[in-house]
């Protein structure tokens, strides 16, 4: 994976006048499903703008926020098919090329360094390799997330016990859908689009998501109790058309695979930063925090899901994913 080439972040401040001018000006559309005020959004202008500085406007990306382009399982089949250049998108990847299933195993990962040696190990980059061949799909930068917690509109939720006769709102992403099965409920899959209204019209009792999708999604509006299980701590991967970077110059795919690495980078500390002031945001709106949740029951029930899905990334990985967090 290209995550791990940290050494090219350099060279792409200093290639501008390499890659300007030496082929046709490229324009390019970024899909993504966030709003414009979430860091998501802020870091992919960033993105755009580097690229651009590094190409000399030799390459141009327009960002298509709030899911105007579609879900995220349409943007991944769009920049399989090369008809949109760039995405970011979460877990769905595992969709289409299973291995990377082990990234949103529940109660897999000890902390954010733990995570970030398993994507920057030779293991991410041998997946990326096979999936930029078989799917036409590269993968430039792993931004990852703030951990998942819960939020309930119908009642606190302390103990996996509590989420008896809940309907709880997942991503519809197999990872997802099994585990809140294993953790005692019937999920219901839907867009993130949809999960404010679902939440306020009592369609569904919860859903899960981060701290910065809590706060600026406006989700304290209709849903006031939030339990920090941290269940999952995953990310966005920041794909490219396979198709679209084998038309460009040489240079200027090295210019785009630089800028990611910004990316990753500045998502990194915009996580760090932002999350304690988020969850003070989230109390000023009066919700209610359950800090210190009971999680023997989530934890106990995740082991199974390991086990489910083992076929998928291999015993060997799983192992060395583990032993990367002793």
């Amino acid at each position: 994976m290209h995550i791990a080439r940290a050494g090219a972040i350099a060279m792409a401040l200093g290639i501008g006048g390499l890659v300007a001018g030496t082929a046709m000006a490229q324009s390019a559309k970024l899909g993504h499903l966030a709003p414009t005020d979430d860091p998501r959004h802020e870091v992919l202008t960033a993105f755009a703008e580097t690229v651009a500085a590094a190409t000399g406007d030799a390459v141009t990306i327009e960002i298509f926020p709030n899911s105007t382009l579609g879900s995220e399982r349409e943007l991944f089949e769009q920049v399989q098919a090369g008809i949109t250049e760039f995405a970011l998108v979460g877990s769905i990847v595992a969709n289409f090329y299973p291995p990377w299933s082990i990234i949103d195993m529940p109660f897999m990962w000890r902390d954010s360094a733990h995570l970030q040696a398993f994507v920057t190990s030779e293991w991410a980059e041998q997946w990326s390799a096979d999936m930029a061949d078989e799917l036409g799909v590269e993968m430039l930068a792993f931004l990852e997330r703030n951990p998942r917690i819960l939020t309930s509109a119908t009642k606190p939720v302390h103990a996996v016990e509590d989420l008896e006769g809940m309907k709880v709102r997942v991503p519809n992403i197999n990872v997802y859908t099994d585990t809140w099965r294993a953790f005692g409920v019937e999920p219901v899959p839907m867009p993130a689009a949809d999960f404010y209204l679902a939440l306020r019209l009592g369609t569904i009792d919860a859903m899960e998501n981060p701290v910065e999708v809590m706060y600026h999604w406006k989700i304290y509006e209709v849903s006031k109790h939030l339990t920090l299980t941290n269940h999952m701590r995953a990310g966005f991967f920041l794909i490219a058309s396979r198709q679209f970077m084998d038309g460009l110059e040489p240079a200027q795919q090295e210019a785009i695979r630089a800028a990611a690495l910004e990316a990753q980078v500045l998502m990194a500390e915009k996580n760090a930063q932002g999350a304690a002031e988020l969850f003070d945001k989230l109390r000023a709106e009066g919700m209610e925090i359950d800090e210190n949740p009971d999680l023997s029951g989530f934890i106990a029930a995740s082991e199974g899901v390991h086990e489910t899905y083992m076929d998928q990334f291999g015993r060997d990985a799983y192992e060395a994913a583990r032993a990367m967090g002793q």
